[in-house]
């Protein structure tokens, strides 16, 4: 796992999220109460899902795609609109986490149905102490490189 992992405050605005995630290649970041409580996660798929309609989610992706049209502006537009609101609006508010003594077979397991990093909280406060990426899990399948 990767120890004190970066986080994002619940009140930093989504165009602050999204900067932070894209400058450094994340898929997500633990968003944090004052006390560095885990209330959810911020990431890429949280993003998109703001700025395509919520019609184009319904069933198979592709087809439900031909009503938009190619124009970026529009995209632009909606990201522009909602960039400034609080990332706490936006976020998954249920992420599946697991705790410090989760074996990693069970954070395997987690990956393989749920296809996103995992934070790793303390049992009694929520705290955010660590986060488990596919790439943690890959090492320790085979091994440092």
């Amino acid at each position: 796992m990767t120890r004190q992992p970066v986080t994002i405050a619940e009140t930093v605005s989504i165009g602050e999220g999204a900067a932070l995630i894209l400058s450094h290649g994340y898929i997500n970041l633990p968003v944090v109460d004052g006390q560095n409580r885990l209330v959810g996660l911020f990431g890429v798929y949280d993003l998109l899902a703001l700025l395509v309609p919520r019609i184009a989610m319904v069933g198979d992706l592709v087809p439900n795609l031909r009503f938009l049209n190619d124009d970026m502006a529009a995209l632009h537009e909606t990201y522009r609109a909602v960039s400034g609101s609080p990332i706490r609006a936006a976020m998954n508010r249920e992420p599946v986490t697991v705790n410090p003594e989760t074996p990693i077979m069970e954070a395997i397991r987690l990956f393989c149905r749920n296809h996103m990093t995992i934070p790793v909280v303390t049992r009694d406060t929520r705290e955010v102490c660590g986060m488990i990426s596919y790439w943690d899990a890959a090492r320790a399948i085979v091994g440092p490189a």
